[in-house]
């Protein structure tokens, strides 16, 4: 009868122990709001027209105070012809050791003066455009915000939830104006390396019109914030608790296994 009590008393402990164990939908969630180079890897692509004059961090004309800023030009209505790139490399995510994504959530404060031949002009839309690095691999997940043609020189926070691997395509020199090959970036895979891009706006007349004349873009980004969702886990608490479970269990069942001595 005693070892039949040891056993009930065994399975409740860890019956206890797993009820405990609640899993939770891991978050890990990067944010940046000053933009130090020195955390970035920033790159470009751009058609011969455009000419790409800076880009890095400027301490003023965010939203507000610090931002990254790039200023370009081109010959004739070719703005667009160029992206801007900022991989972060302090915020680098391993999947096979931190758990497999399963979505992102990404917002991005985005500016953008386009100049037509001398004056403000219109601007066609804003885009949020999230980066991912992966095994050498640049990919782009690409979502456009309207209102379409507004003036130039406002903020607009633009935010996407859900984002999962099939929204990305790869982004080379080939494609880097449109969408390339779907596909390839694993959630479950490699480490990934996070960032975003901005692409030159097309000076947009009036009418809706592009225009004809030469160009300069005034592109600006402030207050990336990423958030990575991933599978189920256990609270660390949880885990405690039921180790402990396991521990009492099995010194309850040593005991009762101890030969007694007169």
């Amino acid at each position: 009868m005693a070892r039949v009590k040891t056993a009930i008393l065994a399975t409740a402990l860890l019956a206890g122990a797993f009820a405990a164990t609640t899993a939770v939908a891991g978050q890990t969630t990067f944010t940046d709001t000053t933009f130090n180079t020195a955390n970035y890897t920033l790159g470009s692509f751009s058609d011969p027209s455009v000419t790409i004059n800076s880009y890095g961090q400027t301490l003023t004309g965010g939203d507000p105070g610090a931002a990254l800023q790039g200023t370009v030009s081109s010959v004739g209505a070719n703005a667009q012809g160029v992206l801007l790139t900022a991989l972060n490399n302090t915020f680098v995510y391993n999947p096979s050791t931190s758990g497999a994504i399963t979505s992102l959530n990404a917002s991005l404060d985005r500016f953008t003066t386009p100049t037509n031949g001398g004056d403000a002009s219109l601007v066609g839309s804003y885009s949020l455009r999230v980066l991912a690095e992966q095994d050498g691999q640049l990919y782009q997940a690409t979502f456009v915000f309207g209102p379409i043609n507004q003036p130039g020189g406002i903020w607009n926070d633009l935010v996407e939830n859900g984002i999962t691997a099939s929204d990305f395509s790869t982004l080379d020199a080939s494609n880097f104006t449109g969408a390339g090959v779907t596909g390839g970036l694993n959630f479950a895979g490699d480490a990934i390396t996070f960032g975003f891009a901005m692409r030159g706006s097309g000076a947009v007349e009036p009418d809706g019109s592009l225009s004809t004349f030469d160009q300069t873009n005034d592109l600006r980004a402030d207050n990336f914030d990423l958030t990575i969702n991933s599978g189920t886990v256990p609270e660390p608490a949880s885990w405690a608790l039921m180790l402990v479970g396991f521990g009492a269990a099995g010194a309850l069942l040593r005991s009762r296994r101890r030969p007694a001595f007169g």
